[in-house]
């Protein structure tokens, strides 16, 4: 099963809300990390990071306010892909995401 499968997975799972705010906290985390290298390289990196961020904290609340419109599920990888290319930050986007979906199958913490 590859990852894009699975992430869907998640996201139609009742795990939805924990997936997503484990992948923002680690998210955040890598953008932190971003400062320590190149600072031009890490600016646009943590950009990235940032941008998908605030994606998935939207997400977050749609799953909490059936007012608030989220993205399609089908179609937020590619968005979060999209964001993360944007600043060349594809590498932060799967490790968090692999994080995240270790996390809600049990095996992993978010520490």
């Amino acid at each position: 099963m590859n990852i894009r499968t699975k992430f869907l997975e998640a996201l139609n799972s009742d795990s939805k809300e924990t997936f997503l705010i484990a992948l923002g906290h680690h998210l955040g985390i890598s953008a932190r990390d971003t400062f320590t290298g190149d600072p031009l390289n890490g600016q646009r990196e943590a950009r990235a990071c940032n941008e998908m961020m605030i994606a998935i904290w939207s997400q977050v609340w749609a799953v909490n306010d059936e007012n608030v419109r989220g993205y399609p599920d089908s179609d937020f990888l590619s968005i979060l892909i999209e964001k993360a290319d944007a600043g060349d930050a594809r590498h932060h986007l799967r490790n968090a995401i692999e994080i995240a979906l270790s996390f809600v199958s049990g095996s992993e913490s978010l520490a």
